[in-house]
């Protein structure tokens, strides 16, 4: 186990050093980031097990890293940079480069492990109640194309396995009667008894398995905990064989009209609690549900009632500034918060570790050169934040070139072949060569395996900080100069992907690269202003033709 976590695959080697996946460096940061997380406190339970304690906490510790992605303003884990700000703009609704398969909703909640550390972060119990019923009250779309996002209750996603733990989520804050609503939903709702009755890919059984697990009453939503969280069961009785020969027995009193828990019995013996173990499992025996049709709003509301958790204590939420940092100019007023209530936020411009003797912050305040910010929040009777950190970085315009002869239009190279990243694309032959008006791969010779080079000179009319994206099926890249500015490279479906640059006005030199692998093509680019409205198609007559001017990134 420690060997394979520790293989630089998707971004690991990031995560182990700084804690957290740069998103403008590899994809799916924040999807690899969270379940990095889950795995390591898995394998430190199995180190601890195993007596190997120096192992149990390096894993124990880096499961807390979920912490550095959590953005404490909009109450997401969201795609951050090498410079510790976050990748915009954000649409939580929109499937995003920094999420696998899904949207920041779908991942939004993916503690299993550490579900009231992350209850912390969203300002304690109340708050994240609110938070869990705001992802069923949702609208009910998907801004972009992502197949896998299927079988909708509002932003609940049934037909994908990151959402499959989250109505049970009410366990832990003292609101089982929502879990048990909601459960019963998805049951009848999103299950059919028809050919395509699963509402997502089977994936190993996991839809099938999900329906069984709810349906008899009982969901490990943490695996490698010993605990099974306790909804409605969907059946007046169901028996078990057990792997140790014994056999459980579970009945319910007419569960078809009755949807709430009013008392849970186990051979006899009342369970308090909002689970139930293994070990109490395997012993076997009868479980029984005593339903009603309205819900108790007594039973499993106290914190002893509630699953385990990694952590135990209160946790003040981790400071977040509310503004973009990075590229700024002239200078930039820097707004702190935290989403704990009452508490109390210290910070450092010097890049020293804040404590209580560091700058007490009473209200916005400004930079005009790049700073290293850091933050902690505290208060009485909590345990402190974990420290924020942040780049503020001034901008530094780049040159614009000085050319006299041009043409409009764009140099293309065309090349052919079974690409997985831009790095394949430009060790491949061209196949062909020439010029077009703008970026286009509608003069592709084949369906699937193709890619394209596009250079040339943008036209940047004013002074100032731009945003550049590209939307892209499969991969695609965008260089100004030099400099790497949008990265959405890999193999994937139509995502989104964009990056910010400081340019003079004048000429500039570009190289947009793009690939297919399979399946979907598509290819687009824009540009702003930073963060003034949305992405603009680049008009053609700001492309231009400058036979002198070579890019190699």
């Amino acid at each position: 186990m420690k060997i394979s976590s520790e293989v630089n695959r998707k971004g690991a080697s990031d995560y182990i050093r700084n804690g957290f996946i740069p998103a403008n460096k590899k994809r799916e940061s924040v999807s690899c980031l969270l379940e990095f997380a889950y795995d390591d406190w898995c394998i430190s339970r199995v180190a601890q097990q195993l007596g190997y304690e120096q192992d149990a906490e390096t894993y124990f510790n880096r499961s807390l890293s979920y912490i550095n992605v959590f953005d404490g303003e909009t109450k997401f884990f969201r795609g951050k940079r090498s410079d510790g700000n976050w990748e915009s703009p954000f649409n939580p609704f929109a499937p995003g480069r920094s999420y696998t398969e899904a949207t920041a909703w779908q991942y939004r909640y993916f503690v299993p492990h550490d579900v009231n550390g992350m209850v912390q972060l969203f300002g304690g119990e109340n708050e994240f109640e609110a938070a869990v019923d705001e992802l069923f009250a949702a609208e009910e779309r998907v801004d972009g194309e992502m197949a896998d996002i299927t079988g909708m209750i509002g932003q609940y996603v049934q037909g994908n396995e990151p959402s499959h733990h989250m109505a049970y989520l009410y366990n832990y804050v003292g609101a089982p009667w929502k879990t048990q609503y909601w459960t019963r939903r998805i049951l009848k709702e999103l299950y059919q008894p028809t050919p395509d009755g699963l509402s997502g890919n089977e994936d190993c059984g996991q839809m099938s398995a999900w329906y069984i697990l709810s349906s008899l009453g009982i969901y490990p939503l943490c695996p490698g905990s010993n605990q099974f969280l306790l909804t409605t069961p969907l059946f007046e009785k169901a028996e078990i064989g057990l792997a140790n020969g014994k056999r459980l027995i579970i009945t319910a009193n007419d569960p078809e009209r009755n949807i709430y828990i009013n008392k849970v019995i186990l051979n006899g013996h009342i369970i308090e609690n909002n689970y139930i173990t293994y070990t109490q499992l395997m012993e076997g025996g009868e479980l029984t549900f005593e339903l009603s049709d309205e819900p108790n709003r007594e039973r499993g509301t106290s914190p002893e009632t509630f699953p385990a958790s990694l952590t135990t204590e209160k946790v003040i939420s981790i400071p977040y500034t509310t503004k973009d940092l990075y590229l700024f100019q002239n200078e930039i007023e820097v707004t702190l918060g935290t989403a704990t209530e009452g508490a109390q936020i210290y910070y450092t411009l010097d890049g020293t570790e804040p404590d209580k003797n560091a700058l007490l912050y009473r209200g916005p305040f400004k930079i005009s050169n790049s700073t290293l910010i850091k933050a902690k929040a505290f208060k009485e009777g909590y345990t402190p934040s974990n420290t924020f950190s942040i780049d503020a970085t001034k901008a530094r315009f780049r040159k614009a070139l000085h050319r006299e002869e041009r043409e409009q239009g764009v140099v293309y190279t065309y090349h052919e072949g079974v690409f997985s990243s831009v790095a394949d694309l430009l060790k491949s032959k061209v196949v062909k060569k020439g010029k077009l008006r703008s970026p286009s791969i509608e003069h592709a010779e084949r369906e699937n395996h193709f890619g394209f080079t596009f250079q040339g000179l943008l036209w940047v009319p004013e002074d100032g900080v731009y945003d550049f994206m590209t939307q892209s099926d499969d991969g695609s890249v965008l260089f100004i100069g030099n400099e790497l500015v949008v990265d959405n490279d890999g193999s994937h479906a139509a995502i989104t992907a964009s990056g910010s640059i400081a340019l003079e006005k004048g000429f500039h030199a570009y190289q947009l690269i793009y690939f297919q692998d399979y399946e979907g093509k598509s290819l687009r680019w824009g540009c702003r202003l930073k963060h003034n409205g949305d992405f603009q198609q680049i008009p053609d007559e700001n492309l231009f033709i400058d036979n002198s001017t070579t890019i190699n990134p």
